[in-house]
């Protein structure tokens, strides 16, 4: 006679819940120029302060294109006297575009003052 074993249940594989990578974040570009306008100053991107460089003096129309993100506050300084500050957002592309018409004007030194958590990228037309 023969003798039955019991069966012993074999163990389930065991499934891992899939992780999902994280989305890609779109990468940061200069900003881009309308037709007709020339480049005046331009840099980026790139993170943290930094002294971008001079606008000579004349009087035509200056836009300024900047976008960033990041966690932070960014600023925007034109010497002497023109400061325009930004709040960046964490995982999204904050377009800025301001338009500056300062008449008769001296040489400008355009400075970024950022957090090193802020990426950004600027363009300057006329």
């Amino acid at each position: 006679m023969t003798q039955q074993r019991d069966a012993t249940p074999s163990a389930a594989p065991t499934k891992t819940p899939a992780t999902t990578p994280p989305p890609k974040r779109a990468p940061l570009r200069l900003p881009g120029m309308d037709a007709g306008t020339n480049t005046v100053l331009k840099a980026g991107p790139r993170t943290g302060s930094m002294v971008v460089g001079d606008i000579p003096p004349g009087r035509d129309e200056l836009w300024v294109l900047f976008r960033c993100r990041g966690q932070g506050k960014a600023e925007i300084i034109l010497e002497p006297g023109i400061n325009m500050p930004f709040t960046c957002l964490d995982d999204m592309i904050s377009p800025i575009m301001n338009r500056l018409d300062l008449g008769q004007r001296k040489t400008l030194t355009v400075r970024i003052q950022a957090p090193d958590s802020v990426e950004w990228a600027l363009r300057i037309t006329r």
